[in-house]
């Protein structure tokens, strides 16, 4: 009954205030909108299980090398010998650094299929066991061995129609049958878009005999281990370099690969970057839920101070501090409500935002949403801002006595609400400081990363990947046919190909070391020279891309098989192999390590720009063939159009099939797409602190406007009489402001320092620009300063505008 009453009591009184009673519904909606949907996220990708056993065990390694490459990869030697050392890790394996492809034929059309190649122990380290059939057994993992392959879920749902029946049937990978041996549980997409997965020592070194040679010189991997429990990263890596060490002191020829070992925990790698982001958004979103809290609290207590003698007189009816308690108590549990109510609504929309904004490949991405666990969450975190917010309001409430109401101190219980709500503001500021200040950071990293110059121009240019079946011609040839029928469609500017197309697999490419002319024909030679990014491009790629020509000419028909070698360097490539000299007409030899890469002197005819092949935020050396004189396929095909490329992508394909019926047309994306998928981490983070910070700042405002005004309205009495007696309104304004603005002062001295301490959690999320970036400090400031000056200027502005009697009556 008593709650009845208190409901009904409630109700009435937030409708005698419809502007408080809108104003901290939104807010609520607005602050717990955002952590639900962070919550969904952070819960969907990170705190959900991964499908594998202690992860926090497991680490991926691979190298780098002294001449700035970030990625060198591993062969499958470094796993023998790493595992016969016995003491780095309880178990490992290989994994391949990127998934490779073969067509998959018989299941309708030809289709690309994308696996990844890893030894026998794979599953066995990773702790999985298989839904169906079995793992991988040792004997799988040998030269010639027969070819098997164990399926994703998603592939044998999606592809083979979830038939329990199909272990032990063989399906057709490049012509060749492989055994399907066993099928993965539900959640298991490592590395990320391997549809399956096959034993990769019979896949390399096929052959009659095998060539195991190539698993000694051909570095195509990462190392997934398992540590002992309470080993971290530090130690792995000084570990792994000392025994590389030795190794190297052991056996003067053995082939050296990087410098020192790149040991990721295996959580890290999986989430890439887009986990410390979600990590710090979650933080931000409980931020900007206690600046709420925070300002809630403060409205209440204007409007407890204003209903001081209403409260006094319930005392004297016989009401206990404790009833009047339970009175706000039910206040601000309604508001609560109706704010988790409308929260779960933003919640929804901002859930859409982060799975358009987030990178496609993020693990779980899709699987985002508003479901049972966060509307659960919403409900727990509605229960906790209610009693968080109307704590301070409950225990200035319980305080209201007899004696303040009617023993004359009318101005008592005002004072005591002004001075906890400048308290409360001064937190308030701070944290929504705090906030811009990580906005404004990772704002201009991203104008930073977006005025990076990429080496070419993404503006109106499809990316599809070509692939022609059997046509009796060497693949480059039959796409040098095809690209100039592409050129002539309707639409089309320009049109070519290249071996790897920008960003195409993230930090890997193919890497290979020369000798210049003049060095001696060692391997310790081309070892001291840096590592090169090895690029095989057709005619009209450069002007596909708009890639700069720096110096000399770019490739031509007339750059055959029977003509002279030749080959483009990067601008940088240029400066680090012949510093201060012209590159033109210089010489360089490709040593060759494996069997698809031809040696062989080539004469340098041309200098173009850097491209950032393996990441926006790192230039590589780059190094081209041209695709007559090589025999490593352009398969990635550009085409740039005239307007939307998209509307290109089917004559395109057209086109390709008249040429060959069993050509694979795939991958079908425009470079735009292409680099803002790149960008995608830190679109999302800037996004997200953008919006917080603005609400935050928004909110902190608001605070200063409402003390501001409760300032006034309890010096109202004060003003009429400084006026009667001569003081300009000019002097009480100004006393007014500079109240305020110490107020101001305070909260931005605890956001500075704040926000100083807490920058080093946001580094991962900087590009190009310091945690303590003095130019975003005094932005923010700059920007806190004039808003919270207009904030505190309108209230006072009309209190000092007023007629002093008419205040002198109302005071």
């Amino acid at each position: 009954m008593m709650v009845a009453s208190n409901l009904r009591h409630a109700f009435r009184h937030l409708r005698q205030s419809p502007g408080y009673t809108a104003t901290a519904i939104v807010t609520f909606a607005l602050a717990i909108g955002a952590n639900s949907a962070i919550f969904s996220a952070v819960n969907t990708v990170l705190l959900r299980p991964l499908p594998v056993e202690s992860p926090e065990n497991l680490v991926v390694v691979w190298q780098t090398d002294e001449g700035g490459q970030a990625v060198v990869e591993l062969t499958y030697r470094h796993l023998r010998e790493w595992t016969q050392a016995g003491s780095i890790f309880t178990d490992a394996a290989v994994m391949g650094s990127h998934n490779w492809s073969a067509v998959l034929l018989g299941r309708g059309e030809p289709s690309r299929i994308w696996f990844n190649g890893v030894s026998a122990g794979f599953f066995d380290t990773l702790g999985v066991r298989p839904l169906l059939g079995r793992t991988f057994r040792a004997e799988d993992d040998l030269p010639n061995a027969r070819a098997v392959a164990i399926l994703n879920h998603a592939t044998w749902v999606r592809r083979f129609a979830s038939d329990p029946a199909v272990i032990g049937t063989t399906m057709t990978l490049d012509g060749h049958g492989v055994e399907i041996v066993g099928v993965m549980p539900p959640g298991l997409d490592f590395p990320h878009g391997a549809e399956l997965w096959r034993p990769v020592v019979p896949f390399l070194a096929s052959g009659t005999p095998p060539d195991t040679t190539i698993l000694e010189r051909v570095g195509v991997f990462y190392v997934v281990g398992r540590v002992r429990t309470g080993v971290d990263g530090t130690a792995v890596r000084g570990d792994l370099n000392a025994l590389e060490a030795r190794l190297d002191a052991a056996d003067a020829g053995r082939l050296k690969w990087g410098a020192t070992a790149v040991v990721t925990p295996f959580v890290d790698h999986v989430f890439g970057p887009t986990r410390p982001a979600l990590r710090v958004l979650w933080a931000a979103g409980a931020v900007l839920l206690l600046i709420a809290c925070a300002n809630i609290s403060a409205l209440m207590l204007t409007r407890i101070s204003r209903r001081h003698q209403d409260n006094g007189i319930r005392l004297a009816l016989g009401a206990t501090p404790g009833a009047i308690g339970a009175l706000w108590l039910v206040e601000v549990v309604v508001i609560a409500s109706a704010g988790g109510a409308l929260g779960l609504g933003v919640a929804r929309w901002l859930t859409h935002a982060i799975v358009a904004l987030a990178p496609d490949d993020l693990p779980r991405v899709g699987d985002i949403a508003i479901d049972a666990t966060v509307a659960l969450f919403t409900f727990g975190a509605v229960l906790l801002v209610a009693l968080v917010t109307a704590a301070i309001p409950l225990r200035h409430a319980g305080r209201t006595s007899l004696l303040s109401v009617f023993g004359g101190d009318r101005s008592t219980a005002g004072r005591s609400a002004l001075q906890v709500q400048s308290t409360l503001l001064v937190i308030q500021i701070g944290l929504a400081f705090v906030l811009l200040v990580t906005a404004g950071l990772v704002l201009r990293s991203f104008i930073a990363l977006r005025q990076i110059d990429l080496g070419f121009t993404p503006e109106r240019v499809l990316s599809l990947t070509v692939q022609p079946g059997h046509t009796g011609r060497p693949p480059n040839l039959w796409l040098h046919e095809f690209l100039t029928r592409v050129r002539e469609l309707p639409g089309v500017e320009a049109a070519g190909a290249v071996y790897l197309r920008p960003l195409m697999l993230g930090p890997i490419g193919d890497s290979v070391r020369v000798l210049l002319e003049g060095q001696p024909a060692t391997r310790e030679a081309s070892a001291a020279n840096p590592t090169l990014n090895y690029q095989v491009a057709t005619p009209g790629y450069f002007e596909t891309m708009k890639i700069p020509l720096r110096a000399g000419r770019l490739f031509t028909d007339r750059d055959t098989t029977g003509m002279p070698r030749v080959a483009i360097v990067g601008e940088s490539t240029a400066g680090r192999l012949w510093p201060g000299m012209d590159p033109l007409g210089r010489r360089l030899v490709i040593p060759t390590y494996s069997a698809d890469r031809e040696s062989g002197w080539r004469t340098v005819v041309g200098v173009v720009s850097d491209v950032r092949y393996r990441g926006i935020h790192e230039v590589q050396l780059d190094v081209y063939d041209p695709a007559f004189q090589a025999t490593q396929t352009a398969s990635s095909i550009v085409v740039r159009g005239s307007h939307d490329p998209l509307a290109l992508a089917a004559p395109v394909r057209a086109l390709a099939r008249d040429l060959d019926p069993s050509v694979l047309v795939d991958s079908l994306t425009t470079l735009e797409a292409v680099v803002a998928r790149a960008e995608a981490p830190w679109r999302l983070a800037m996004w997200m602190f953008v919006l917080f910070g603005a609400l935050a700042f928004g909110l902190a405002a608001l605070g200063l406007f409402s003390l501001v005004a409760l300032d006034v309205a309890h010096r109202r009495r004060e003003f009429a009489i400084r006026l009667a007696l001569g003081e300009s309104r000019a002097g009480i304004l100004r006393g007014v402001l500079l109240r305020a603005g110490r107020r101001v002062l305070a909260g931005l001295a605890l956001g500075v320092g704040t926000a100083i301490v807490s920058g080093r959690a946001v580094r991962g999320l900087l590009f190009g620009v310091a945690p303590d970036d003095r130019l975003t400090y005094a932005l923010v400031i700059g920007l806190v300063l004039l808003a919270v000056a207009a904030a505190a200027y309108l209230p006072a502005r009309r209190a000092v505008s007023a007629d002093p009697q008419s205040l002198l009556r109302s005071g």
